[in-house]
């Protein structure tokens, strides 16, 4: 840490972080990012189904999907964190509402405020877009995104989630 001419601490070295709208070019980095976050989920990684799947985020509507994310020191650097988050209609928050279903941050980009910015930016869309509510889920020893979660607004809800691949 250093000190700004003010007097507070200000963390030295830390790398501007710019949140984007995914795009084409990103295609090759998302995979590769999606697929870091399935092998620490130690989830079997498919490489040609990823791919198709990362297409079909960045041709889907906004009005569908959301694919956010974070680039480090400039705008066309390669994305080190994603979130995908996708709309629909929700009885719980009476209306349209979001489910972040991915919120991932290369291990070389974590503890420099990657996700709390790429998070945060979802919510203020959200907030500005008129949306009801959010949800997610993190996993129970995440205790990271727990904190994160929680110090954004989140609250844990007395829920299990199932899932069935096919």
């Amino acid at each position: 840490m250093s000190r700004s001419p003010d007097g507070p601490p200000v963390a030295a070295d830390r790398p501007t972080v710019f949140i984007t709208e995914g795009r084409a070019a990103d295609r090759e980095p998302l995979v590769e990012l999606f697929s870091e976050d399935l092998v620490d989920l130690r989830l079997p990684v498919h490489p040609a189904r990823l791919t198709s799947a990362v297409e079909t985020l960045l041709q889907s509507s906004p009005e569908a999907v959301w694919l956010v994310v974070a680039r480090l020191d400039h705008t066309h650097a390669p994305p080190v964190g994603v979130v995908v988050a996708h709309r629909w209609v929700s009885t719980k928050f009476s209306g349209n509402s979001l489910w972040i279903e991915t919120l991932y941050v290369a291990p070389s980009a974590r503890r420099h405020g990657v996700g709390r910015r790429l998070v945060a930016h979802v919510v203020e869309r959200a907030r500005e877009e008129g949306i009801r509510g959010i949800d997610l889920e993190a996993y129970r020893m995440n205790a990271p995104a727990s904190y994160l979660y929680r110090a954004l607004g989140f609250r844990r809800l007395s829920r299990e989630r199932y899932s069935l691949p096919l």
